[in-house]
């Protein structure tokens, strides 16, 4: 297999980093860490709410990688759908200019969308250089469709926050942080909640996170905010006993991995990778209402049992998702 010598610049196409989502976030923890090269840069590729632009922003960035200098590598960041199309172009220069191209899967829709369109990623997956994913049935998905490309788990970067307080000096708060929708389960922790405020009269739940077609009233000590921003979902981490995130489905959810970081344990179900993440919480059936109840009532009446799982989740973090982690992996992928 041919070598690329050790890139030193990067440069991250995906989603503006102005636009508030898990791979902007991952995009900025990137290039604000540096992670992967002396330089790392961001371009926008996709925009929400305009096709055009975001047309436009990647015909762009199809012009700038014609004219990057050697020892660049690219890194593209896909889903599914559009940004199989838009992203295709970028790697097809990069490959022309025989740049090191590495393709990092994001979202929990790729192994379907892999499945009804096999062909489009299988040309869009084989001019990289490599593929990074962030779970078992990704994996599994990429080398369906396309056998040869060189393919890993990778997961996303996370910086541990050091200044959080002890689970146990927490009180009795979960927290909910993502898109308020079915496809998180907020529907299923609603119909939890009502076991839970029953049976610890002084917890709280707060939900924060962009709305969806699921309308989720405020019930009782259930406190329903709307989007904020990434340091207020860290403030309200630091606060919280548990974090409940009961999906139908991810990829690797970023507030798992935030909630580790801070040494909070989270109540979730085995959907992508979440299941890899398990040293740091409790695992319950996808829209088992009933288990969850069980799970939050267990850490919220337990500080001991909440300190343990988050100090655990907070030491696999360290090992595995630490910018020197993700930065060495990197390093060795833009070389491939």
């Amino acid at each position: 297999m041919k070598r690329h010598p050790p890139a030193t610049c990067v440069y991250h196409f995906g989603p503006s980093t102005d636009y508030v989502g898990g791979m902007a976030s991952v995009i900025t923890m990137l290039v604000t860490q540096k992670i992967g090269a002396e330089r790392v840069v961001a371009v926008p590729t996709w925009v929400p709410g305009s096709h055009l632009r975001s047309s436009l922003l990647a015909a762009r960035a199809v012009v700038l990688v014609l004219r990057l200098p050697r020892r660049t590598a690219i890194h593209v960041h896909m889903s599914e759908g559009g940004s199989f199309v838009r992203e295709a172009a970028i790697l097809a220069a990069a490959r022309c200019r025989c740049l090191p191209r590495v393709v990092t899967i994001h979202g929990p829709g790729f192994a379907d969308f892999s499945d009804r369109r096999p062909r489009l990623v299988r040309t869009v997956l084989r001019m990289a250089s490599a593929v990074t994913v962030l779970s078992d049935p990704d994996l599994a998905a990429v080398r369906r469709v396309a056998s040869s490309a060189h393919v890993e788990i990778l997961p996303n970067p996370m910086l541990l926050d050091t200044d959080a307080g002890p689970v146990a000096e927490t009180p009795e708060l979960v927290l909910f942080a993502g898109e308020v929708g079915l496809r998180k389960g907020a529907d299923v922790l609603q119909q939890a909640w009502r076991t839970v405020a029953s049976r610890r009269p002084f917890a709280k739940c707060i939900v924060v996170g962009p709305a969806t077609e699921l309308r989720l009233p405020a019930t009782e000590r259930l406190e329903v905010r709307g989007p904020v921003d990434s340091e207020d979902v860290r403030k309200l981490i630091r606060q919280a006993r548990v974090i409940a995130l009961p999906s139908r489905g991810e990829a690797l959810p970023m507030i798992l991995t935030e909630a580790m970081a801070a040494a909070r344990p989270f109540v979730s179900t085995p959907t992508g990778g979440t299941a890899s993440l398990a040293d740091g919480g409790l695992i319950v059936p996808v829209e088992d209402h009933r288990a969850l109840a069980e799970a939050l009532i267990e850490l919220l009446a337990d500080p001991r049992r909440a300190q343990s799982l988050g100090t655990a989740g907070q030491m696999y973090c360290r090992d595995t998702m630490s910018p020197e982690a993700i930065d060495a992996s990197l390093r060795r992928l833009y070389s491939v």
